[in-house]
């Protein structure tokens, strides 16, 4: 008999969802049907070219909204808090009022973020740096509406946004329950222009997104329902993807696999290997998806040789051993993470993005604040650990 686990939990999951092949370009219709007038876009720049996009743009275009501003998203690194306060500008008028009445992103996880936190500072007075972390108190954002054309960020079903301080050398966010795309629109043939490297580290990141809120202490039985089938889906797709690029199968399962990740991921938290991450995107400006790939599997590696138990992801595994003890299980499973990353490309060393013995000291010493998301580890992560793992990967 199956028996309920009572432990007290919170699940947020408030964006409406549509999947399908195509259609995107019913998003003129949607936007009417949420009876929007004056329409905000941002664009990835390279996705503005696309034949595709265009019909979608022409789509809108078709339903005669008052007002249709758009931006192309033209950003070299990730998005950052300077920018905000430039590009918002561009959609507000001469006394300072929104000209739109919603944002829509279409594009990575960084073009969904930067519309998310346009859609928060067209409504809320001064710089965005002012708005970073967990901002109360404030106007609600404008709704936004997105379009992922990568897989592995989640945004598009998050409220987080994240930005880079660039003076203060963080990247922290705008991160306000307001922002909750009202829409998520998963179209799989939007992902067929992604490149190879772009799936690989979007990829990875929707990876590393599943197996830090799996094992977050803030986990619970329904986080764990989305991490379980996202990690299905991503794994054995991941695996694939580089003899099947173009498969729409493997981009679709891709696509929901990482959007499953984000759900995840919002309600239990990350850990250790997001937590290391942003330092070396911040410092060595690597991909986001990248950077956390590099410490994953030493991640897992430390959590399963002090005991904590992944077979139930294991067993997700496509062609794995079901048969075999869970220690074996365990032991098997943090090879698998090791053997995916090596075969999708991720650097094994930190060298590969500059980092030395003579600029180490730069991520050793940011490792000493993150105590409180080595925390969120089930099996006990220190900063000394965390420091170990640096100098180990610069060696």
């Amino acid at each position: 008999m199956f028996k309920l686990n009572l432990t007290e939990f919170e699940f947020n999951l408030k964006t409406k969802t549509k999947f399908g092949l195509g259609i995107a370009v019913n998003l003129g219709k949607y936007l009417k049907e949420l009876r929007f007038k004056r329409i905000g876009i941002v664009i990835d720049e390279g996705v503005y070219k696309l034949d595709y996009v265009k019909e979608i743009l022409g789509n809108i275009k078709k339903e005669n909204f008052n007002q249709m501003i758009v931006w192309e998203y033209n950003l070299k690194a990730e998005p950052d808090y300077d920018s905000l306060d430039k590009i918002k500008l561009k959609f507000l008028d001469e006394n300072s009022r929104p000209k739109i009445d919603c944002l829509i992103g279409i594009g990575g996880g960084s073009v969904l973020d930067f519309a998310k936190g346009l859609a928060t500072l067209v409504v809320n007075p001064g710089q965005a740096i002012n708005y970073r972390g967990f901002p109360a108190d404030i106007n609600p954002s404008l709704p936004t509406i997105a379009l992922p054309t990568t897989a592995g960020t989640g945004s598009e079903v998050t409220y987080n946004a994240v930005f880079i301080d660039w003076k203060g050398k963080k990247k922290l966010g705008i991160n306000t329950m307001h922002n909750f795309p009202v829409l998520a629109i998963l179209d799989p043939k939007l992902t067929l222009s992604c490149p190879k490297s772009v799936i690989v580290s979007s990829g990875v990141d929707a990876l590393t997104h599943i197996l830090e809120s799996y094992v977050a202490r803030q986990s619970n039985q329904l986080t764990r329902v989305f991490a379980r089938e996202g990690f299905k889906l991503i794994f054995n797709n991941l695996s694939k993807v580089l003899e099947n690029p173009q498969s729409i199968e493997i981009r679709a399962n891709l696509q929901l696999g990482a959007y499953l990740a984000g759900i995840s991921l919002m309600n239990s938290g990350s850990g250790p290997t997001g937590a290391l991450s942003y330092s070396l995107g911040v410092h060595f400006k690597v991909p986001h998806g990248l950077a956390g790939a590099v410490f994953l599997p030493y991640v897992v590696e430390h959590n399963v040789m002090n005991g904590y138990d992944y077979s139930e992801l294991y067993d997700l595994i496509e062609k794995a051993d079901k048969f075999i003890n869970k220690e074996r299980k365990n032991q098997m499973f943090s090879e698998k993470i090791f053997e995916l990353c090596q075969k999708l490309g991720v650097p094994s060393s930190l060298r590969d993005f500059g980092v030395n013995e003579r600029n180490l000291n730069i991520l050793l010493k940011e490792v000493e604040n993150l105590d409180k998301a080595f925390a969120q580890n089930p099996i006990p992560f220190s900063v000394e650990e965390g420091k170990k793992l640096l100098i180990k990967l610069t060696k």
